[in-house]
C-alpha cells in the first residue's frame, strides 16, 4: 500500500465552554521530526503525544498544534490594597509639599499605576485524558488524507513503470534484429578482406559469437523486468515500503545504465534515455512515499 508522507488532520471539539482545535500536518522527510504548539497544562504529556504520533505516522516532518479558546471570559479583578495605600500616601505627601489639594485626582492616578489592579482570566483545566480521544480522531483523519494522496501517487508510479516496460519490449525487438544484422555484416566484411587468406570457419564463428555476446543485453533486460515486477508487488504490500521502493529504483537505474553502455544501436540508446526520464519521475514521486 502506498501512503503519502504529506498529510493533514483536523478536529474541533467543545469541552466545558471551551473550543479545542487539534491540527496535525506533515511534509516529506527521511525521519520522524516533530514540532508542536500545545497548552502549557499538557506539557507533562508532551512525550506521550510524540510517541503516539510516531507510532501512527512513522515518518515525516510533523507539526502538531492544539489550541484552546474560551467562549466567555471569566475575568476576576484583584486589587493590591497595601501597594495602593503606600503609593497613594506617597502621592498625597508630594501633593502637600507643592500645595496641591486635588485628592480626587490622586485616587485616579494611583489606580492607574502598575501592580495595583490585576485582571485574572479563569478557564477550566484541560486534561490529557479528555483530549486524547480527539487527538486520535485527528490522527485518523490525517491517515485517511495520506491514503488518498497515496492512491494518486500509486497511479503515477504504475504509469511510469508501464512506460518503462513498453520501452523494454521495443528494445527486445530492436536487439533481435540488431544481432542478426551484426553477424551478417561482420561475415561480409571479413569475406571482403580475406579473399586471399585462409580462414578457420569454426574460429570465425566463435569470434563473431564472442563479439555479439559482449554487446548482449538479454541478462540486463531480464533483471530489469524482474525488478519492475518486484517494484509493483512491493507497492501492493500491506506494509509501508517507501525505502525499499527507493532501493529497487536504484537497482533499476543500474540495469538501464548497463544496457545503455553495452549497446551501439541508436534506437536502443534513445529508449534508454526515455527509460531514464521515466525513472527520474519515479524517484521524485518516491520522495513523498512513506
Amino acid at each position: 500500500m502506498i501512503l503519502s508522507m504529506t498529510g493533514y488532520g483536523f478536529k474541533r471539539v467543545e469541552i466545558n465552554d471551551e473550543t479545542i482545535e487539534i491540527e496535525i500536518k506533515s511534509l516529506n522527510s527521511k525521519y520522524f521530526d516533530i514540532q508542536n504548539q500545545i497548552p502549557k497544562e499538557l506539557n507533562n504529556k508532551e512525550i506521550h503525544m510524540i510517541n503516539l504520533l510516531k507510532k501512527n505516522l512513522k515518518r515525516g516532518k510533523v507539526n502538531l498544534s492544539i489550541s484552546v479558546n474560551q467562549k466567555t471570559k471569566n475575568n476576576t479583578i484583584e486589587i493590591n490594597k497595601n501597594i495602593f495605600k503606600k503609593k497613594y500616601n506617597e502621592l498625597k505627601s508630594l501633593s502637600k509639599s507643592v500645595n496641591n489639594s486635588y485628592e480626587k485626582d490622586l485616587f485616579k492616578i494611583t489606580s492607574n499605576l502598575n501592580n495595583i489592579i490585576t485582571y485574572n482570566s479563569k478557564r477550566n483545566k484541560i486534561t490529557y485524558n479528555k483530549i486524547l480521544p480527539h487527538i486520535n480522531e485527528a490522527i485518523n483523519q490525517f491517515n485517511k488524507f495520506r491514503k488518498k494522496e497515496g492512491e494518486d501517487l500509486a497511479k503515477d508510479l504504475k504509469r511510469n513503470i508501464n512506460k518503462i516496460n513498453i520501452c523494454i519490449n521495443s528494445i527486445i525487438k530492436t536487439d533481435k534484429n540488431s544481432n542478426y544484422k551484426k553477424e551478417k555484416l561482420l561475415k561480409k566484411k571479413l569475406k571482403n578482406i580475406s579473399t586471399n587468406i585462409k580462414i578457420d570457419e569454426n574460429r570465425l564463428e566463435q569470434e563473431i559469437l564472442y563479439y555479439i555476446e559482449k554487446q548482449d543485453i538479454n541478462e540486463e533486460i531480464q533483471r530489469l523486468k524482474s525488478l519492475l515486477s518486484n517494484f509493483l508487488i512491493t507497492m501492493k504490500s500491506k506494509n509501508h515500503y517507501g525505502k525499499k521502493l527507493i532501493f529497487i529504483s536504484q537497482e533499476i537505474g543500474r540495469e538501464i545504465n548497463t544496457i545503455g553502455s553495452k549497446t551501439s544501436e541508436l534506437e536502443i540508446k534513445n529508449k534508454v534515455i526515455e527509460m531514464k526520464e521515466k525513472l527520474e519521475k519515479i524517484k521524485e514521486i518516491l520522495f513523498n512515499v512513506l
